[in-house]
């Protein structure tokens, strides 16, 4: 199948790829034919120069979001007929099953998780649409999934070139859920760039939207607390608008890693990805990368950290005569280490029952020590550097390599057969959580110096 759909180009591939992708969950073709193989091979057409990479991720795209509204219009429609027609048994009552429990217990989340897994992705909309979902809601977590996983897959057939055959084996589900972290990484900096370079475009797409009658009412309604938000936004205020973003991420980092905790201690959804990620990598191991591996894990190692907050506080004093950087940073990393400390004998979670290639990896896995800490100071280290420069390439620059750092210390941890995934995502919540935490403890000098340099309150 592959072979013949890397043969096809121009309308016809775009056709082709379109009809598989939309057909995966409006008539359950993907219980049988996984989508990503029509997207990885449209992924490998375009490499070749038959068909355009952005017109193919975008087909890959709306198609995916047709072929699931299509899905959903027939589970509205037939609703439990649908699970005892021929198609439906077919299906099987296993499998109806777990969508309907999947989607019992998550509600829109698990229209964006079941994106990323086969058997889910086919059955959901249908059962979505049985179960009476608001069809707005469905469309607004359905598009947001299907953004990252289609466009992604085509990515990676156009990365792979001629060997999107062999790839396509590795790309299920764990494989499509770490691509799309990557890619929604990527879309937010691109996001914050492009937002950055046109404030007059949003602020008149804002005021369109806020001149509508309903919004006029509503604002009207709620005078004094839309005044707050207008200060805290407004250019210029921009201790203001850090404080609203900082408390923005803090409420966002705390429901993921409270949503993983809860997953941790019921054995539930997230936690499905840790076994055939940890084992598969443990069976694809190879000494160069394990090597490689363990000198990426240092990097998040407290033997790496202290120094390096020692190094950057000190240099921070000498420049400034003050110690406030210094205690933000000795208040992240300590904190980080005392936090996960404290949880990880709480949930009493053991670490994977594969060999281990580190041998200081003692004690319990939820969460991940390393993941917490480099979080903590990467994001504090980052939004130090940020705020004493006016370049927003300069910013993009710092945080892109506080990510990169994060997300390499993270794998290497899953590599090494220390930690499952989901310990290293809840590592990266808590770090993220605490940092936010230390950022509207203690205030930092702008590069306007519009800000004193003194603790908060």
């Amino acid at each position: 199948m592959l072979d013949s759909l890397g043969g096809l180009a121009g309308t016809t591939a775009y056709v082709v790829v379109a009809l598989l992708a939309a057909l995966e969950a409006s008539a359950f073709v993907g219980l049988f034919v996984p989508g990503e193989l029509a997207l990885l091979a449209g992924g490998y057409i375009a490499q070749q120069g038959h068909a355009s990479l952005g017109w193919m991720m975008a087909v890959a795209a709306a198609s995916a979001v047709v072929g699931d509204s299509l899905g959903y219009e027939i589970g509205r429609r037939f609703g439990p007929a649908l699970q005892r027609s021929r198609v439906g048994r077919t299906v099987g009552a296993e499998r109806w099953a777990r969508a309907e429990a999947y989607l019992e217990a998550k509600g829109g989340r698990a229209v964006l998780a079941g994106r990323f897994v086969g058997v889910l992705r086919a059955l959901v909309p249908a059962v979505a649409g049985a179960a009476r979902m608001p069809y707005g809601r469905f469309l607004a977590w359905n598009a947001a999934g299907a953004l990252v996983w289609a466009p992604g897959t085509v990515l990676i057939g156009y990365a792979a070139g001629s060997s999107y055959r062999r790839v396509e084996r590795y790309a299920g589900r764990a494989g499509l859920v770490l691509l799309g972290a990557a890619i929604a990484v990527a879309v937010v900096v691109m996001s914050a760039r492009w937002i950055a370079r046109h404030p007059d475009t949003v602020r008149r797409v804002a005021r369109r939207q806020l001149d509508r009658p309903r919004v006029a009412s509503l604002a009207s309604r709620y005078d004094s607390q839309l005044a707050f938000l207008g200060d805290r936004l407004r250019p210029g205020n921009a201790l203001g608008l850090a404080l609203t973003v900082q408390l923005a991420v803090l409420g966002v980092v705390g429901w993921v890693f409270g949503s993983l905790l809860q997953d941790v201690l019921g054995g539930d959804d997230a936690t499905r990805i840790d076994r055939p990620v940890v084992y598969y990598l443990a069976k694809h191991r190879a000494s160069w990368l394990t090597t490689a591996m363990r000198d990426v894990s240092w990097l998040g190692s407290t033997v790496v950290l202290v120094p390096l907050v020692v190094v950057v506080g000190v240099a921070a004093h000498r420049r400034t005569r003050r110690w406030t950087t210094a205690a933000h940073l000795a208040l992240s990393l300590g904190g980080a280490v005392a936090l996960y400390d404290l949880i990880k004998p709480l949930v009493g979670r053991p670490r994977p029952h594969v060999g281990h290639l580190v041998s200081t990896a003692t004690g319990y896995a939820f969460p991940s020590g390393h993941a917490t800490q480099t979080v903590a100071v990467a994001v504090t280290i980052a939004m130090l550097g940020s705020r004493r420069t006016d370049s927003w390439p300069l910013k993009v620059s710092i945080w892109s390599a506080a990510a990169l750092v994060s997300l390499a210390v993270g794998f290497s941890r899953i590599y090494l057969g220390v930690h499952w995934p989901t310990d290293v995502l809840a590592g990266y919540a808590l770090g993220g959580l605490w940092a936010a935490v230390c950022a509207l403890a203690i205030r930092q000098p702008t590069a306007r110096g519009g800000a004193t340099v003194e603790p908060c309150g």
